[in-house]
């Protein structure tokens, strides 16, 4: 199944510190295509392969309201969501967020003030796209959560399959689409094992500050420009 990616509608790339959106965009019913979810973060890389970008503790989130259903009531699925955002902020310690471009996948640490934190996570999407606000992708539910040991070993398992499954039960993902999804799932599996990019990275230049003040949402936060 080919995924249609969108271009790019902002071709200047971010400056290191600019505050930016990153969203997920999906079509949901009939709301048609809309945000369904948003976190404001600081810019620390923009260029023509790696874009980076910090969410400090506190910071701006948008998700989308309504009853929640699927595994322990944490899906909003299209037909339940009353078109309103909860607005929320980021909790736990500040996060950094490793995209190469066109990959889909990021990957996102958490710095605790000292120190990463082990688990480092994989969430599978659809490529970024640099937008006026920041940058959209398309959440595929499936995560990978990864660790390395001491000797070096890497491990790697999935996260949410459960709700994968939902999903594709009442055919929010088509077959076709699962089978995408589970294919990058393996992909960035073996990315992990293999200790391949961002895992062999020195992220010590995006160490977030603990200084930062929380990020705010761009306005307009929730609006659709297709080039």
């Amino acid at each position: 199944m080919d995924i249609a990616v969108p271009t790019d509608t902002r071709t200047e790339p971010f400056a290191p510190g600019d505050t930016v959106a990153l969203r997920s965009v999906n079509t949901y019913g009939g709301h048609g295509e809309a945000v369904g979810f948003a976190v404001a973060g600081r810019v620390l890389v923009d260029d023509d392969d790696l874009a980076v970008v910090a969410t400090p503790a506190g910071s701006a989130v948008r998700r989308r309201a309504g009853v929640g259903s699927g595994p322990n009531g944490r899906l909003v699925v299209p037909d339940d969501w009353d078109g309103t955002y909860v607005e929320d902020g980021w909790f736990g310690a500040p996060v950094v967020r490793v995209h190469r471009k066109g990959t889909p996948w990021s990957v996102w640490r958490w710095h605790d003030g000292t120190d990463w934190e082990p688990e480092w996570y994989v969430n599978l999407e659809l490529p970024w796209t640099r937008t006026e606000l920041g940058f959209d992708s398309q959440d595929w539910t499936l995560d990978v959560v990864a660790r390395q040991d001491a000797d070096g070993t890497w491990s790697a398992r999935y996260k949410d399959e459960d709700e994968l499954a939902f999903f594709a039960d009442l055919g929010l993902w088509p077959a076709a689409m699962r089978s995408v999804i589970e294919g990058v799932g393996a992909e960035a599996t073996a990315a992990v094992l293999a200790s391949d990019f961002p895992f062999d990275a020195d992220w010590s230049a995006w160490v977030p500050d603990p200084a930062w003040a929380s990020v705010a949402l761009p306005s307009a936060w929730e609006r659709i420009d297709r080039a």
